[in-house]
């Protein structure tokens, strides 16, 4: 039977060698005596074969003939060099072993067997990486809940060797999300910045306004222009606090997440002094969590960037609507997963989830009697009934253990306000406007209990309805007037995605960072640094 790996070898076989017919014979048996090593594939240099089974299966598919010509091997190598730009390791991928062999005119028989064994290894390695990550994001995060990328770096790697295409096919597998290859592109600068010295420090002291002269204000010119904040100036007093600095600190106070404001006080004045290294590990993590994204994130969709604590809903590629978000404490963490949105509630009821009940909601009610009937939470019995919350002694409840559910009707004070928007999902999160609007003026909004709290849920229950003739505006307005529950399945699909970047692209193509609010970047820089772990 003709197979594809059959038509390759015959393929590699017919385009010639540079070596003799005996020459290639003997390195094919080098090959097999290798891949039948057993556990691990032994290498004169010492060098670890980390793909062992898929290499081993690869060779004995091809009765051991060799794939790689040197013109295919120069383009691995420069795939493999350039993607540091990928926040990638190239030393992950046999880099200074493969470019020492690729420019030695009198390779030994054992060093042209390895030679081969190792580029097929990085190929299937980088591949891999490229596809669906280094690292194992359940491994080092249990909230994170997404559905990676997948596929299978041994049939890439016949069509490129088919193709003669060897970047084009691993290019191919990048992500497909302009904030990926826009990351790279600043990835690329920020390196160039770091390896010319970085931008220094400004020094310590009072806060820095408008109108004021400082010695220390070139030096935030400086450090301004170097990350492109601030245009080229020259004015005869680079010490003043004038117009054209006020703007560019506005800038970079909004692309870091921070009081817009256009004074350097302390939090803009540390955000300045983050070194340029530290700036590259930001995006070298980000760049990897763009590698664990879904394949296909919808036609239409909603992506919560957890840090930014912000919101787009996008449709057919285009930002429809944005909108400040608060997300969960960082004891109360708001998970990473994707899911669809399948209907929505107006004036809903809130359950008080257990959490709540044994942190807030007990200890409330034990020091206020009356909590609960201030908040118009009732405690309502398996059997749907309600009972008279003094007649609990609440001092001896085992919130482990409580036997009735607590139930906040609709109206004005109810914690998820006017709407709340579900997507089934194992933690229960969901979105929801809330009673407590002032939120949204904080820049910090790591202040929810999990769920998602919309700024503007108007604008988002007016877009996935626009197409429903049955609940225009009025009809919305009148379901709202009446505080009762009411459920609207959605007609659209539309699928909710939570991710956690602290390093991202913005639709004006302007690089941001955020806080790591719950602590998860040095996890994965860990891991990233790490040697990759053998493989099948």
């Amino acid at each position: 039977m003709f197979t594809k790996a059959t038509g390759l070898v015959l393929f590699l076989l017919l385009s010639g060698s540079a070596v003799g017919q005996n020459t290639q014979s003997a390195i094919s048996n080098e090959i097999r005596i290798k891949v039948e090593s057993g556990r691990s594939i032994p290498f004169s240099s010492g060098a670890v074969v980390c793909c062992k089974t898929s290499v081993s299966q690869f060779y004995f598919s091809r009765l051991f003939a060799t794939v790689w010509d040197q013109s295919l091997a120069s383009e691995l190598i420069q795939v493999i060099d350039d993607c540091k730009y990928e926040g990638l390791n190239p030393d992950d991928y046999h880099l200074e072993l493969l470019k020492t062999l690729f420019i030695k005119e009198d390779k030994t028989i054992i060093e042209e067997a390895e030679y081969e064994l190792l580029l097929t290894d990085s190929f299937l390695l980088l591949a891999t990486h490229m596809m669906s990550g280094k690292v194992d994001p359940t491994s080092i995060d249990s909230n994170w809940k997404v559905i990676r990328r997948e596929g299978d770096p041994t049939n890439v790697l016949e069509q490129a060797l088919m193709s003669r295409k060897v970047k084009e096919h691993l290019y191919n597998l990048r992500p497909k999300y302009k904030t990926y290859t826009r990351l790279m592109e600043k990835l690329s600068l920020y390196l160039y910045i770091m390896e010319n010295g970085g931008w220094g420090m400004v020094d310590d002291g009072p806060a820095l306004k408008k109108g004021m002269q400082d010695d220390r204000i070139l030096s935030v010119r400086k450090r301004l222009k170097l990350t492109g904040d601030i245009g080229s100036y020259t004015i005869e007093d680079p010490d003043i606090f004038d117009d054209q600095l006020e703007e560019a600190i506005k800038k970079f106070q909004k692309r870091h997440g921070l009081a817009v404001d256009g004074t350097i006080g302390k939090g803009t004045l540390e955000a300045f002094n983050v070194s340029v290294e530290q700036r590259v590990r930001d995006i070298k993590i980000n760049l990897e969590r763009c590698r664990w994204l879904p394949q296909d994130l919808g036609e239409n969709y909603i992506m919560v960037n957890i840090p930014a604590f912000e919101m787009e809903v996008v449709q057919r590629g285009d930002v429809m609507i944005e909108m400040d978000v608060a997300v969960g404490k960082p004891y109360r963490e708001t998970p990473v997963f994707s899911s669809k949105m399948i209907y929505l509630v107006f004036n809903p009821y809130w359950t008080v989830p257990p959490t709540i009940l044994a942190n807030d909601i007990i200890p409330a009610q034990i020091k206020n009697p009356d909590y609960l009937k201030n908040t118009r939470i009732k405690v309502i019995t398996g059997s749907g009934s309600e009972i008279d919350p003094t007649t609990i002694d609440w001092k001896a409840i085992n919130p482990k253990q409580f036997p009735y559910q607590l139930r906040q009707e609709p109206g004005p004070n109810n914690a998820l306000g006017e709407v709340k928007f579900i997507f089934p999902n194992q933690f229960n999160v969901y979105m929801h406007d809330t009673n407590h609007r002032a939120l949204f003026t904080k820049s910090d909004r790591a202040l929810s209990s999990g769920c998602i709290r919309l700024s503007k849920p108007s604008s988002l229950y007016h877009y996935l309805l626009v197409d429903n003739g049955n609940f225009t505006p009025e009809r919305i307005a009148g379901i709202l007037k009446t505080q009762q529950n009411y459920t609207v399945p959605l007609t659209i699909s539309m699928m909710v995605h939570l991710q956690y970047w602290t390093a991202f692209i913005d639709e004006n193509g302007i690089l941001n960072f955020r806080k790591d609010v719950y602590s998860r970047n040095q996890r994965i820089l860990n891991r990233l640094m790490e040697k990759p772990p053998l493989k099948n």
